[in-house]
């Protein structure tokens, strides 16, 4: 990637659909992460090249080969 385009600040779209899209994101990955530990499983993340499924009492994960 260029560094013209990491050094771009992102624009705030005055769209009222865009307006909550950061919220209703974050949300929904709350709900996730809740679930996921209901449920006993782990949240599957992309991390420093690989896949893997980060537990919530946990720092490591497992690495999941990708098919």
């Amino acid at each position: 990637m260029s560094e013209a385009l990491k050094t771009l600040k992102p624009k705030r779209l005055n769209d009222p659909d865009m307006r909550g899209a950061e919220k209703a994101i974050r949300r929904a990955a709350l709900k996730a992460r809740e679930r996921a530990r209901r449920f006993g499983h782990g949240i599957i993340v992309y991390e420093n090249g690989k896949i893997v499924e980060k537990f919530t009492e946990e720092d490591e994960g497992t690495e999941i080969e990708p098919d």
